[in-house]
């Protein structure tokens, strides 16, 4: 290992010193990748000690990996997702000065992998999640009482496909910090996630904070981040 915290293998260079930087660490992108630069970067990884995220990792592929190295998958690999996150070598919430407390609410459950990929960073950086699960707009009851259930977190993570619309309402009925999380889930018009992503944008419920479609990873990092300027300024 170099002293900027650098090491490098047959698979490229593996960024060890990033979470003491910028308090995230580096994660592993697997899409493109081959089995065996996964495999050696994990090894890396795993190896420095440091938390441990791979990312879009195909779910056979997943199963391997979870096997050989004891990774933790997101979404539980008894769900049916095409695409996993993994998660090994988690910060222990005894070392943290403070530990945050992050709502998830997933508007369909079609959206349970993006927002499982936003959960995987969460706790693997320390800190803790509550998954709400199905609690879109098409049956409003269910929006409010997924509110009332992280009423008491430090941010929350809102992801949805279709039209978006969960955002605005908890953006308008709630005071914490939210992250939006357009997703590619819905018919015709929804064009990919593409609706849901201008729809949050165009939010008219002020301070909402928006990712790219899909992007469960960097709502994570995000929310991470904000627990942390907390956390420093408490």
């Amino acid at each position: 290992m170099s002293e900027d915290g650098l090491v490098r293998s047959d698979a490229g260079w593996f960024d060890t010193a990033r979470r003491r930087r910028i308090g995230l660490p580096e994660a592993i992108y697997a899409p493109g990748k081959a089995e065996t630069d996964l495999v050696a970067l994990i090894e890396q990884s795993l190896a420095s000690g440091e938390p441990t995220i791979v990312t879009r990792v195909e779910r056979e592929l997943a199963e391997r990996l979870v096997d050989r190295f004891d990774l933790r998958p997101y979404p539980a690999l008894e769900r049916r997702a095409p695409m996993v996150a993994l998660a090994g070598n988690p910060v222990p919430s005894s070392s943290l000065e403070r530990v945050g407390l992050v709502g998830i609410l997933a508007a369909g459950t079609s959206d349970r992998p993006v927002a499982a990929e936003a959960a995987c960073v969460i706790e693997t950086l320390g800190h803790r999640t509550r998954f709400v699960l199905d609690c879109g707009v098409a049956a409003l009851a269910r929006s409010v009482r997924a509110m009332e259930e992280v009423a008491d977190a430090d941010v929350v993570v809102v992801v949805a496909g279709f039209e978006g619309a969960l955002a605005s309402v908890v953006g308008g009925s709630m005071a914490q910090p939210l992250i939006a999380v357009p997703t590619s889930t819905g018919y015709g018009a929804a064009r990919g996630g593409e609706t849901a992503l201008w729809a949050m944008l165009a939010t008219c419920a002020q301070g909402v904070c928006v990712v790219g479609v899909d992007n469960g990873f960097g709502a994570g990092c995000a929310a991470v981040r904000i627990v942390g300027a907390a956390g420093r300024n408490a």
